[in-house]
């Protein structure tokens, strides 16, 4: 399972290349090019909240920073991999921090990525249950909650349904605990006269064969189209040992798989509100890269651990001198 390569000093080095990437974004990156974009149903959405950059990255840096040890618990109470090292959490820290529209000031990115390790635990949590109406409630409502200043969180809708199917978890109360999750925070907001009908906005899209990507993503837009191609990849290739292993840890990583391909889809469909789901991208193929090392016996791991940490850090540059030049 590669296991000397977690090693405190590997730790350590990533967290420090992780860092070193945070900082940079924020220095480097410019106004946001969406300020003037409205993206929630009926609220203000993050990119028009009133926050000084100071501690857009102080919020930016928290949630990152809390959000890989959270990851290791989730692995390692749930078993996605074949080990309880963090492997997952040392390849999906330097992958968010890698993208400096993500890394560099608190985004809709970043708001989702607490939402959706809360609903893969409520998921994982479900697994073949006979009752799993409170998780899904849920998670309606989670998802309800962030669609009033964010559409992105629409998009994990179909996800968590599919991946109740996956749970084998959806059943008649199931169904009836979704909907209800789903209206219960507007039907509250509308209540309390905090919002009101003539508030609500249809989600507007932005299809990349239509739209284009501005001049700013084109790098972004790039880089994600690699890795996406890399992590379908290492899942088809996963996929091999996965299938023949324990069917709870199949349903966990499947789950996962659903949530990375439902983001790279919404990018294509939303390309103005990309970075929304580069947070749940960074956890899809970050657990492509852990089970590569935890599922096979790789020549030379070692190498292969920091080239792939290279190539993360070199992109970060790439996409750093593309907004300085």
């Amino acid at each position: 399972m590669n296991t000397r390569l977690i090693t405190p000093a590997a730790m350590l080095t990533v967290a420090i290349m992780s860092a070193i990437m945070c900082v940079a974004a924020c220095f480097i990156l410019k106004p946001d090019p969406a300020a003037s974009t409205d993206f929630g149903l009926v609220l203000p959405s993050p990119n028009l909240w009133d926050i000084s950059p100071l501690w857009s990255e102080i919020i930016n840096v928290a949630i990152i920073g809390l959000s890989a040890p959270a990851v290791f618990l989730i692995n390692k109470h749930f078993s996605l991999l074949k080990s309880s090292l963090p492997f997952w959490a040392l390849f999906y820290l330097p992958l968010i921090c890698c993208n400096i529209f993500v890394s560099g000031r608190f985004t809709a990115g970043i708001l989702l990525l607490p939402t959706v390790l809360a609903i893969l635990v409520a998921l994982f949590n479900s697994y073949r249950s006979r009752n799993a109406t409170r998780s899904i409630f849920f998670i309606a409502t989670c998802i309800s909650i962030g669609s009033t200043v964010q559409q992105a969180f629409l998009p994990l809708l179909p996800a968590s349904i599919i991946g109740t199917l996956i749970m084998k978890a959806l059943h008649g109360k199931e169904i009836m605990a979704l909907l209800l999750g789903l209206v219960a925070p507007y039907w509250v907001l509308t209540g309390f006269g905090i919002i009101t009908p003539s508030d609500f906005r249809m989600p507007v899209l932005s299809p990349l064969f239509t739209s284009g990507i501005s001049p700013e993503m084109v790098a972004t837009a790039t880089g994600t189209g690699v890795l996406f191609a890399i992590g379908l990849f290492l899942s088809l290739y996963n996929g091999i040992k996965l299938y023949a292993g324990n069917s709870r840890i199949r349903g966990c990583n499947n789950v996962v798989n659903v949530f990375g391909i439902t983001a790279t889809a919404a990018m294509i469909f939303d390309t103005a509100n990309l970075t929304a789901y580069l947070g749940i991208f960074a956890l899809w193929t970050g657990l492509q890269f852990a089970n590569l090392f935890t599922l096979w016996n790789l020549p030379r791991p070692t190498w292969v651990f920091w080239i792939i940490q290279g190539c993360i850090l070199a992109y970060a540059a790439i996409l750093s001198l593309t907004l300085i030049f």
